[in-house]
């Protein structure tokens, strides 16, 4: 099934299965469906099974949405004290459409205890109490993690999966893989079928060199491996180590949780010449969650200049996770979108698409590990193995039966889509959109046409509102010399602002008012010789927009 009519399913307002091969454009797809649904004004509650996944999504884990937390079963007390937190009475009150991403990575019976708690909140004895679900992931990928349980299940064995009346959309384009050996290879993991000529191939890239090798990630299996040869690659390297403090606002559990999900590392050391992975999107600035780079140098502001792979050079100014609940941001933390790429953990691998890595297989301990590490390359070129094990080639044979009983069901859908004609598809989807955003939903939604200027007036807002520049950056996705730029040209052409709580402290102020008037001029260069290197280029001009205004 190709995305559009996977998307035309969804907007019918059908309970969903999203499935398909790595790289198949599964969160993508997600994304594009919440998207049209927001700007529609409908409550969609967006979640995952992991912090990790949830944050490619600003979204939150499906345990803390559904207030289902840690608990493996819930009592009649459990739910009782559910249906009085006043957050969960609102929030169910109002989400018309669940998603849950990441799904092969969520117990059966976790699927099941969301379901009866949207059933007690919602009041109605549907499946997830009427909620649209659009469940999102690969059994073919990671399991969940077993804590003590004879056995993951995956949400598939669940009692609700066969009492939803659930569509399967069966993603079958590539959008990663540009390889056709690695493309069949992968293939016949899927099926099970790997043979001395699929072996053959991977053991030939063992102790090969990749294509891209300068910029190789190495893939391990523990993190005891990552971290050592992380640690140890940046020691390596002589010159200043610069330390990134990651910082955080609102519910400090909400804020945790958000860390726990973030690539981004809490402490961030990195020095020029560290080898360094995003792990956000920011398609503005031209990079994703996955791009790999060096640090060549360091800006005026002492953020980190990356140049990619491709010879991009990218200033990594800070960015911001958030965790949204009905259109407010209940918490926020805030860190430059790098961590040390070296080695990563094929667990922390999931769901990204890397030019060239080099993977250990040889410690393989769970079914499905060799297939995650080895579909986030796109071309057999691309991977240097380390070594191989039997595990590593292993995928659950019943999940090989279940994947073709999908593929089947997924075709059924096609075919009954295609029988309505694109008039009763428009006509079926307003229905259900009138269902869940009537307000909305009988008027054209017109997106506001772009005004000069619009972008100094965004900026101007935020700083009413007695943000810092960095703050103003981050929820801006822009460098805080960009929102001075912004407060400089608001002054140049007569708008009133209020910078005061932007000052430099008083003796500093004096200091650099001092230089200005020594220099005889307002250029920043001569004023930052003056003074020296411990006034940052920021913290002049900031001075500067003062000095301005007098």
């Amino acid at each position: 099934m190709d995305q559009k009519t996977a998307l035309d399913i969804l907007k019918l307002g059908r309970n969903v299965y999203l499935t398909g091969a790595a790289g198949s454009g599964k969160t993508y797809l997600l994304n594009q469906y919440i998207k049209y649904l927001k700007d529609k004004g409908a409550e969609v509650g967006v979640t995952a099974s992991t912090g990790i996944a949830a944050t490619h999504m600003n979204g939150v884990t499906i345990h803390s949405w559904s207030g289902l937390g840690i608990k493996d079963h819930l009592s009649a007390k459990d739910l009782r004290e559910l249906l009085k937190k006043r957050h969960l009475v609102k929030r169910f009150g109002v989400t018309k459409v669940l998603i849950i991403d990441e799904i092969s990575m969520l117990h059966s019976f976790q699927l099941d205890l969301v379901d009866r708690i949207c059933r007690e909140f919602k009041g109605v004895d549907l499946p997830f109490g009427g909620i649209q679900v659009v469940m999102c992931g690969d059994f073919f990928q990671l399991p969940p993690v077993s804590h003590g349980l004879d056995k993951s299940q995956f949400v598939n064995h669940s009692e609700i999966w066969h009492n939803m009346d659930l569509e399967i959309c069966y993603l079958d384009e590539q959008h990663r893989q540009e390889d056709p050996e690695l493309l069949e290879i992968l293939s016949n993991m899927r099926a099970n079928e790997c043979g001395d000529k699929d072996l053959s191939l991977l053991k030939a890239r063992c102790g090969q060199s990749s294509d891209n090798s300068s910029g190789t990630t190495k893939l391990y299996t523990h993190n005891v491996d990552v971290d050592g040869i992380n640690n140890r690659e940046l020691q390596a390297i002589a010159g200043t180590t610069n330390l990134y403090t990651m910082r955080n606002r609102g519910k400090s559990v909400l804020a945790d949780t958000l860390k726990k999900g973030c690539l981004a590392p809490e402490k961030l050391y990195l020095k020029k010449g560290a080898k360094v992975m995003f792990v956000k999107n920011n398609f503005e600035q031209s990079y994703v969650n996955g791009t790999l780079g060096e640090v060549v140098d360091f800006d005026e502001e002492g953020f980190p200049i990356v140049q990619t792979i491709s010879g991009r050079q990218i200033v990594a100014a800070p960015m911001s996770w958030v965790m949204e609940d009905e259109g407010s941001v209940k918490a926020e933390i805030v860190q430059i979108p790098l961590r040390l790429a070296w080695a990563i953990t094929v667990h922390k691998s999931q769901g990204m698409s890397l030019d060239a890595a080099e993977i250990d297989l040889s410690k393989s301990f769970e079914r499905g590990m060799g297939y995650v590490a080895l579909s986030r390359v796109r071309t057999l070129a691309g991977i240097k193995l380390m070594g191989i094990n039997e595990m590593a080639l292993r995928v659950d044979d019943d999940v090989i039966a279940f994947n073709q009983e999908l593929i089947r069901l997924s075709e059924s859908a096609k075919f009954n889509i295609s029988s309505l004609g694109p008039e009763e598809i428009i006509k079926k989807q307003k229905l259900y959109l009138d269902s869940i955003a009537p307000a909305v939903g009988e008027r054209k939604m017109k997106k506001p046409k772009k005004v000069s200027g619009a972008t100094y007036l965004e900026t101007k807002g935020l700083l009413a509102k007695k943000l810092s520049v960095t703050e103003i950056a981050n929820r801006r996705g822009m460098t805080d010399s960009t929102i001075i730029s912004h407060l400089e040209k608001l002054l140049a052409r007569g708008d009133k602002l209020d910078l005061e709580h932007l000052k430099p402290e008083q003796e500093r102020f004096i200091k650099i008012a001092e230089a200005f008037n020594e220099c005889k001029d307002m250029s920043l260069a001569p004023v930052r010789e003056l003074l020296g290197e411990s006034f940052s280029y920021k913290e002049i001009r900031l001075a500067r927009l003062f000095l301005n205004l007098s």
